[in-house]
């Protein structure tokens, strides 16, 4: 037969861990390592940046970069304003021509009729 109580007994055992004395003593020693591997971490990863940081700087300045920084600026600024000016001329050649100004608001009308045909859609739908 199977004693019941004895079983009880024995899980409650070895459920629980065992208690040493210097237990404390053991998980402060632990922590105290922990504590120490990530300071020294943290000076290294911090020490690598600096370093890393030095050469990115120094390779910047030994570089033509601001030279080419400008000259990639004037360039693109030129060519946006060249854009922006052809952009305009055709908006004003649009608006010149006769009637356009109905046509377009005609369009804006046309628009807004068939997006709300397309949200009662929807709505019906779902």
């Amino acid at each position: 037969m199977v004693d019941r109580d004895f079983d009880a007994q024995l899980s409650r055992l070895f459920a629980e861990p065992p208690a040493f004395s210097d237990a404390e003593a053991f998980r402060g020693r632990v922590e105290n390592r922990l504590d120490r591997g990530w300071a020294i971490r943290r000076l290294a990863i911090g020490a690598a940046g600096g370093v890393a940081g030095l050469f990115a700087v120094g390779q910047l300045i030994t570089s033509r970069f601001a030279g080419d920084l400008r000259h990639a600026s004037s360039e693109g600024v030129s060519g946006v304003d060249v854009g922006v000016d052809k952009l305009m001329a055709q908006v004003n050649q649009f608006i010149a021509t006769p009637a356009s100004v109905e046509t377009l608001w005609l369009g804006a009308a046309l628009a807004a009729i068939a997006l709300t045909f397309a949200v009662t859609r929807l709505v019906e739908e779902f």
